[in-house]
């Protein structure tokens, strides 16, 4: 079968897409992940097709409205009025560069912000479409207590009104789309994406259900299948600068914080070498596409681009991180306590849940992030229980099969799935995982 895998956002949006893809082409499927610009070497060095369908996340963040909206991210109206203002346009191209390169697709599986683009033309093409996920659905709450219980209806009523909100901007661009491209019916004011639940459309969601478990009232079309880890390239060598300073002296702390650009990274960098030499550590900073800055940043301190983290985690004591889930599956999968400076999306969620889990120290969210709060936690990595804590959690997780329980619920699906439609719920119905 002909899949397509529309993964749109950042590396590490990307990434987990192409571990689902190398499962699925092992099954016998030909699969193409379609993705914005910049990711060619990723997928097709991995043996995929590639479609990119939009500028690359650095070109797009170049933008002026794209920078406001980076330096107003951890604050909900701010995160709210940047995502309007950036996001419309590249609906509308996305929506049209897809179309035009999509006519032999047979099933389309997409990620959150891919179905802003896939759920119209798998409607257009009347295909099965199956939705991802690298986060819990909104409605996930650990049901401890009556007072958790009323919070997480306060967040979920909270949650639906800033769909809405986001909706009500994205409608006009979107039923644009669906018209002049794909001959498609206007949608309704009404935020559709919450239909798709009514039609039982399958929801994959890749994270461990040893980190976020399963709630059993859940639907049987939603599964949590384990997080999908792509291997590291096999033709990655160390920089010997790296080298040398893993061996240098004792295991240092791992510090990134994903590929999202810093309003200032500068003054981050200066506060990360000055909490790690106030908790005792040595650092490897990984700067990914941040713009903090490279090279001896201190005597203990080494900024590198990129790492693969299986490998890198294998050789730190503990990490420092956003909170992103790829980076977040994958301190735990390596058994390391995780001090999570999350800043927005799902990333305080991840920071709540590794401290929850005892495998890391209460959040600190980056608009608050200080030289004393940071050394503060990083010191508390090296408690006893927090490390048992996380060793014990990386255990389970390295036992599970993300990627391979994925493609089975994925088989299921697309045996007795029926095409989507705007206007008609489908009745089938798949085993939850």
């Amino acid at each position: 079968m002909r899949i397509d895998i529309l993964a749109i956002g950042s590396r590490g949006d990307v990434q987990p897409y192409v571990a689902l893809g190398l499962g699925l082409r092992s099954a016998g499927h030909a699969v193409r992940l379609v993705t914005l610009g910049g990711f060619e070497e990723l997928v097709r060095g991995h043996g995929l097709g590639h479609l990119p369908i939009g500028a690359s996340p650095g070109a797009i963040t170049d933008d002026i409205a794209a920078r406001d909206w980076i330096e107003r991210r951890d604050s909900t109206l701010g995160f709210l009025r940047g995502f309007v203002r950036v996001v419309p346009p590249l609906i509308e191209a996305g929506i049209a560069s897809y179309w035009r390169a999509c006519g032999d697709t047979e099933a389309v599986i997409a990620s959150p912000m891919g179905l802003l683009v896939g759920v119209h033309v798998a409607e257009r093409l009347r295909v099965p479409l199956i939705r991802t996920q690298l986060a819990p659905r909104p409605d996930w709450a650990g049901r401890g207590s009556l007072l958790t219980a009323i919070r997480s209806d306060a967040k979920a009523l909270l949650g639906a009104c800033f769909l809405f909100a986001i909706w009500s901007r994205l409608r006009p661009a979107t039923n644009a789309a669906r018209g002049k491209i794909l001959a498609l019916p206007p949608l309704p004011l009404r935020e559709p994406f919450s239909s798709l639940d009514r039609k039982r459309i399958p929801v994959l969601d890749a994270y461990s259900p040893a980190v976020v478990p399963r709630p059993p009232e859940w639907g049987d079309w939603i599964h949590v299948t384990g997080y999908w880890f792509l291997g590291d390239p096999l033709e990655w060598e160390a920089p010997r600068e790296l080298v040398d300073f893993l061996s240098s002296g004792s295991p240092p702390v791992f510090v990134g914080f994903g590929s999202t650009p810093f309003p200032r990274p500068e003054e981050t960098a200066g506060l990360v070498v000055r909490a790690l030499a106030r908790s005792g550590d040595r650092g490897v900073l990984v700067a990914g596409g941040s713009g903090l800055p490279i090279g001896r940043l201190s005597d203990g301190v080494l900024s590198v681009v990129s790492v693969p983290h299986g490998w890198l985690f294998s050789r730190v004591r503990a990490a420092v991180h956003h909170g992103g889930a790829g980076v977040t599956g994958a301190a735990l999968r390596a058994g390391l306590p995780s001090v999570v400076v999350p800043v927005f999306a799902d990333q305080p969620f991840w920071g709540r849940r590794v401290f929850e889990l005892g495998a890391g120290p209460r959040p600190i969210p980056a608009k608050g992030l200080t030289e004393e709060a940071l050394a503060n936690a990083i010191r508390l990595t090296s408690d006893e229980e927090m490390r048992r804590r996380a060793a014990a959690l990386g255990e389970r997780i390295r036992e599970e099969d993300g990627v391979a329980r994925a493609v089975e619920a994925i088989h299921h699906h697309l045996a007795v799935a029926s095409p989507i439609s705007s206007a008609e719920a489908s009745s089938s119905r798949i085993p939850g995982s």
